[in-house]
């Protein structure tokens, strides 16, 4: 089911001009039709869930971020600017961290069958105490345009395979962060608590 800008706007709770924006921005994908807009249900409950204020980070911040909530350890940034960034990272809710973390790194795609699907489950969810069937795929991969042709996912944008731009030693973390933002309610539930215990560990 596909909401118009009007309908996008009214679940969002901004004005039909703000969802343009966003769509302008490249936060929302939206299929267009002549002149207007047809937004996946996914992608407008991404777009609420991960809503942020402020300014995006850096290419160099998300990766430090993303290093921190793996890893515990970064080595973009001064002391100092790292320092900052922890204290930003166990403050921030999950979904500002998500929208700050996943902008312009994913991409909702589609298998041919539920058994191509079955091939991209999380690794996070035996351990979120998610079923393996059904719910969202997730495909981390450093070249996703490529992997995706590999795998021979479509582009669709209310798609159950999110494919994350990402490296492996980031997989756990991006994938809770998909989770959140993409997820049903209950991975997003799982995902939260997830993010939390990341965040607290920072």
């Amino acid at each position: 089911m596909h909401l118009s800008t009007s309908q996008a706007a009214t679940e969002l709770g901004v004005t039909a001009r703000q969802v343009r924006r966003t769509v302008a921005s490249g936060r929302i994908v939206a299929a267009r039709y002549g002149n207007s807009h047809a937004f996946s249900q996914r992608q407008v409950q991404a777009l609420e869930r991960t809503a942020h204020r402020g300014r995006n980070w850096t290419d160099t911040v998300q990766k430090a971020a993303l290093d921190l909530l793996a890893t515990g350890k970064t080595t973009e940034l001064s002391s100092t600017e790292r320092s900052r960034l922890k204290h930003r990272i166990r403050s921030l809710d999950a979904g500002a961290l998500a929208g700050q973390i996943l902008r312009g790194r994913v991409s909702l795609r589609r298998a041919a069958s539920d058994e191509a699907k079955s091939r991209f489950v999380s690794v996070l969810a035996s351990e979120l105490g998610l079923s393996a069937g059904g719910g969202l795929g997730i495909l981390v991969a450093h070249d996703a345009s490529r992997a995706s042709r590999r795998a021979h996912l479509g582009l669709d944008d209310s798609g159950d395979i999110a494919v994350v731009e990402g490296d492996e030693v980031h997989r756990k973390a991006l994938e809770a962060l998909a989770l959140y933002a993409y997820g049903d309610a209950r991975e997003c539930s799982a995902a939260t608590q997830w993010i939390a215990s990341a965040q607290q560990a920072v």
